[in-house]
């Protein structure tokens, strides 16, 4: 589906993560433009907004929210951030795109949430690995696959330290490897389960590398109302990536491998012809296309159209259930 003209975007925060977001930008110019690069650091923003064509680069967000073409804002910056600058923007009536996680606490979810309400503007939080069309494709046929029994998912990557100064200094209380890798899991257990909430949560968790003072492994185990069990294992520490989500159906077995294959009872339904990952690293240009139709999905949502964003409301259900489970991890072993 297209749309009557593509959305004015500025990018915030040009951290590891921003090159995917600015790519998949710059590759769907019908869906969106990219206007201003935001960053604290003048020489990064000019670099990044020269690279991605750009027009501005702006040390503030307040400075990008002066632009008349700014439609719409993506937020790439520390967690900490997320909650005030998703205010500030649809206080400025601006659309938003925030990477997960939502926010840092449920107050803060609640709140932004609320504004989003009160405004009618769009808040979509950045759930990537839904934006594939193995996980499209199990949607639609979810309905033919019966009565869902267990969720079972693995996602492991290595990450020889921290990727960003501030992961070093990250509580248990904050959560490092649960807040930052787990969304991605929490997002698909939530699509399958549907809208239900856990009856309990066990969570197990450790930690192996010395360069950082939170968990960098954990095991999750939950139970949902009718007997619906779930598991859910993360890790920073494994050196061959892993991508593997698990849904058993009374009629169907189906399993999302490497993020984007769909396969139902061993028979492969989705296939892409290009690997998304390699299995030294998850976060490489393979899965730019991820972040391209989660951009496209974004602005469907800014023009009114149907669309399958990870809306406030649906953000916001992730964001009590993933502090439950950091909650959940604070135990004495």
């Amino acid at each position: 589906m297209t749309i009557d003209r593509p959305i004015g975007i500025a990018l915030v925060g040009c951290g590891r993560i921003a090159p995917l977001h600015l790519k998949a930008i710059v590759r769907s110019p019908e869906h969106a433009r990219l206007v201003a690069v935001v960053d604290p650091d003048p020489a990064r923003a000019a670099e990044f907004a020269g690279e991605y064509g750009a027009k501005h680069a702006c040390c503030s967000l307040e400075e990008a929210l002066a632009l008349d073409a700014v439609e719409a804002v993506v937020l790439c910056t520390p967690n900490a951030l997320h909650a005030d600058q998703v205010e500030q923007v649809l206080r400025a009536g601006r659309n938003v795109l925030v990477e997960k996680p939502f926010s840092e606490t449920v107050a803060d979810a609640e709140r932004i949430a609320a504004l989003a309400d009160e405004t009618g503007l769009v808040l979509a939080a950045g759930h990537t690995f839904r934006h594939v069309e193995a996980v499209r494709t199990l949607q639609d046929r979810r309905a033919g696959f019966g009565r869902l029994r267990a969720v079972s998912i693995s996602m492991c990557v290595f990450w020889d330290g921290p990727q960003a100064p501030w992961w070093a200094t990250r509580t248990r209380e904050e959560g490092l490897v649960l807040t930052l890798f787990a969304p991605h899991a929490i997002d698909f257990l939530q699509l399958v389960v549907g809208e239900i909430d856990p009856l309990r949560i066990h969570v197990e968790a450790a930690r192996f590398q010395p360069d950082w003072a939170a968990e960098d492994e954990a095991m999750i185990l939950l139970r949902y109302p009718d007997d619906v069990l779930a598991s859910i294992h993360v890790s920073y520490n494994q050196k061959r990536t892993m991508n593997r989500k698990v849904a058993h159906f009374e009629n169907a077995t189906v399993r999302v491998e490497n993020g984007d294959e769909l396969w139902i009872d061993d028979e492969p339904v989705v296939m892409p012809e290009r690997a998304p990952v390699d299995d030294d690293a998850l976060f490489n240009d393979g899965i730019t296309h991820y972040f391209a139709t989660q951009v496209r999905e974004f602005a469907l949502a800014v023009r009114g159209l149907p669309n399958r964003s990870v809306l406030h409301p649906s953000a916001l259900r992730q964001t009590r259930l993933n502090r439950a489970i950091v909650a959940a991890a604070q135990h004495d072993s």
